[in-house]
């Protein structure tokens, strides 16, 4: 019996038409559904991918700019390390001093170089924003917990710190006078662990014309001066030093002021 849709009633016939409709349409999301999802995972990753491109070209920008202000301190760092001395010119700071002294009208009493310290830039200034501000004892757990971060590695050596024991003479306008022209010294140094003291001399005497001796006290003298004048050199290759050394160094330097009456 062959089915003859006239024969249907309009509400079986609307059925058959959504039937009809609905099987047509099952090969069609069959095929295209999974192209979709496709499409839609495609556009997502392209969409992460341009954020992933904007981040990329960021940092290629400040990679850019640090790039340059790396290049600009690798120079400062150049035409600085001309202001170090010199291996060999070490020799000729101690005629520099004995001429800055006779210059000054200091009396050079004693010249006493001692061994040299190696110093790593990073580390000092880092142990040294650690104390700044804080008591010594907050100052000295500060110390530790760097050195702890550090633990026992190597660290390159920047340059050496070359300290000398100095002793000199004299009056206070010739002891000022000696600081000002080692400040302007034509290489870097630096001038530590001041210490000036007075020399005091009594000087008693009579008059012989008076029935009666009479004792007169005068005191004269002037200033000695000791300090540690710090020249600074750099390592003649690459070196590098345990941070255990480094915090032995640092432990061993620092600077300070007293003025002292004999």
């Amino acid at each position: 019996m062959a089915f003859d849709i006239k024969k249907l009633k309009p509400r079986e016939k609307k059925l058959v038409g959504i039937l009809i409709v609905i099987f047509s349409t099952i090969p069609f999301f069959q095929f295209t559904l999974p192209a979709w999802n496709e499409f839609i995972d495609i556009s997502s990753k392209i969409k992460n991918n341009k954020g992933k491109i904007k981040d990329i070209d960021e940092r290629i920008g400040r990679l850019e700019k640090l790039k340059k202000e790396n290049l600009d301190l690798s120079n400062k760092i150049e035409s600085q390390k001309s202001f170090l001395a010199k291996s060999y010119e070490l020799d000729f700071l101690v005629q520099d001093l004995k001429k800055i002294c006779d210059e000054s009208l200091i009396s050079l009493e004693s010249f006493t170089p001692t061994n040299p310290e190696p110093v790593n830039i990073i580390v000092e200034k880092q142990a040294e924003s650690e104390g700044f501000g804080s008591s010594r004892s907050q100052s000295q757990v500060n110390l530790k917990q760097l050195f702890d971060k550090l633990g026992k590695q190597d660290l390159p050596i920047d340059l050496y710190r070359l300290p000398i024991e100095v002793r000199v003479n004299g009056n206070f306008t010739d002891v000022l006078e000696l600081f000002k022209k080692l400040e302007a010294y034509r290489r870097v140094i630096s001038v530590e662990n001041i210490s000036i003291g007075k020399i005091q001399v009594k000087q008693t005497g009579g008059n012989r014309l008076s029935k009666k001796a009479k004792k007169q006290t005068t005191e004269t003298g002037g200033l000695y001066g000791t300090f540690d004048l710090i020249a600074y050199n750099l390592p003649q290759k690459e070196e590098k030093i345990p941070v255990s050394q480094i915090k032995k160094s640092i432990g061993s330097t620092g600077s300070s002021f007293k003025i002292k009456r004999l």
